[in-house]
C-alpha cells in the first residue's frame, strides 16, 4: 500500500498544507495567503508573517485531513520545508512538523523548497527524463540546476542579486500594484507589444549561466524618474507618464529574453535535451509561450507544471 505523507510549507508568507499518497496522488492541497495582511506595509513583514502562520497552521492541517478523509493515524511521514526562507516563518512549520513526527512516531523529512520546485512537474508529467536542466524562477530565487538523477545534481547558474520574480514584483509595485506582481505584468505582456521600449538585458552574454536583475530594476526606476519628480509618488513634473501596459510589456520581454538565452545556452553547453521550468513565474502565459517557441525551434523537450 502506498505511503501517505503530510507536507508543510511556511517558508515565506503563504501557509501551505498538502497530503500525498504515493508519488502523485494529491489527496489535499491547501494554501492560505497573507498578501492582504502585508499590503499596507508595501512588502512582507517577517514577524507578522510568522505570527500569521502560527495562527492558522493547525486549523489548516485539520481541514486538509478532513478533505482527504483521513486522520493522523493514517499519516506515514511528515515532510517540511526547512530552508531557505524567513527564519521565523520556517520555525513555525518546523516546530509543528517535529511535534507531529514525534507524537506519531513517523519519519520527518526536511526539504529545500527551492530545489523541490522542479518536482511540481512530476505531478503533471510523471517521472522526468534524465539528464535534465531545471530552471527555477521563484519569487526569491532564480536557479539553473543540472540534474543527472534525483540525487545527483548541481547548481550551474543563479541570480547574483535580485531574482527574476523579485524584480517583477518590485517593478509592478512601482506602478502601484500589490504583490504578487507577476499576474499584472503577464497581462500587460499579453496585451501589448514587448518592443515598444528597449530596456536592458543584464548579463545576456556575460558571466556564464548566472543571472542579474537588479540593473533592470534600476533602469525601470530611472525610466520613471524621467517623468516623475519623486518615483514613489504620482506627482507629475510636467511630462506625461507613458501608458503602463507597453512599459510593463517591454520590461517583461527583457526578463524573458534573459531567461531564455541563459537557459537554452546552458542546455547547449551541457548537451541537455530536456528542460523543466518551475516556480511562481513559470505560471506566466507569456513566458511559457516564449519558452515553447524556443524549445520547438531547438528540438528541446520542455516541461512545466
Amino acid at each position: 500500500m502506498s505511503a501517505i505523507g503530510l507536507g508543510l510549507d511556511t517558508t515565506f508568507d503563504d501557509t501551505s498544507v498538502a497530503i500525498l499518497r504515493g508519488k502523485r496522488e494529491v489527496l489535499s492541497n491547501l494554501t492560505l495567503s497573507q498578501y492582504q495582511d502585508h499590503e499596507e506595509f508595501g512588502g512582507v513583514v517577517p514577524e507578522r508573517a510568522s505570527r500569521k502562520h502560527l495562527e492558522v497552521i493547525n486549523q489548516l492541517i485539520a481541514v486538509a485531513l478532513k478533505e482527504a478523509q483521513l486522520d493522523f493515524s493514517k499519516i506515514d511521514y511528515i515532510a517540511v520545508s526547512n530552508h531557505p526562507g524567513l527564519l521565523g516563518s520556517l520555525l513555525v512549520g518546523l516546530t509543528v512538523a517535529k511535534s507531529l513526527a514525534y507524537t506519531l512516531q513517523c519519519p520527518l523529512i526536511g526539504v529545500n523548497h527551492v530545489e523541490a520546485h522542479p518536482y511540481a512537474n512530476v505531478l503533471t508529467h510523471g517521472e522526468m527524463p534524465f539528464p535534465v536542466l531545471h530552471l527555477v524562477v521563484a519569487g526569491g530565487h532564480t536557479l539553473l540546476i543540472k540534474a543527472k538523477t534525483h540525487f545527483d545534481y548541481k547548481i550551474i547558474g543563479r541570480s547574483l542579486d535580485d531574482a527574476a520574480g523579485e524584480c517583477v514584483d518590485k517593478v509592478a509595485k512601482m506602478y502601484g500594484h500589490p504583490m504578487p506582481g507577476g499576474p499584472v505584468v503577464d497581462r500587460a505582456a499579453l496585451g501589448f507589444s514587448g518592443d515598444t521600449y528597449d530596456f536592458p538585458r543584464p548579463l545576456l552574454h556575460k558571466n556564464g549561466h548566472n543571472f542579474s536583475f537588479s540593473g533592470l530594476k534600476t533602469a525601470m526606476l530611472r525610466f520613471r524618474e524621467k517623468y516623475l519628480e519623486n518615483p514613489s509618488t504620482s506627482v507629475n513634473n510636467g511630462k506625461q507618464l507613458p501608458e503602463e501596459g507597453p512599459v510593463l510589456a517591454s520590461f517583461f520581454q527583457s526578463v524573458i529574453d534573459v531567461l531564455i538565452h541563459k537557459t537554452f545556452k546552458a542546455a547547449e553547453t551541457h548537451g541537455l535535451k530536456n528542460i523543466s521550468v518551475s516556480g511562481g513565474l513559470a505560471a506566466s502565459r507569456k513566458l511559457r509561450s516564449a519558452f515553447e517557441a524556443e524549445a520547438a525551434r531547438k528540438g528541446i523537450n520542455l516541461f512545466y507544471p
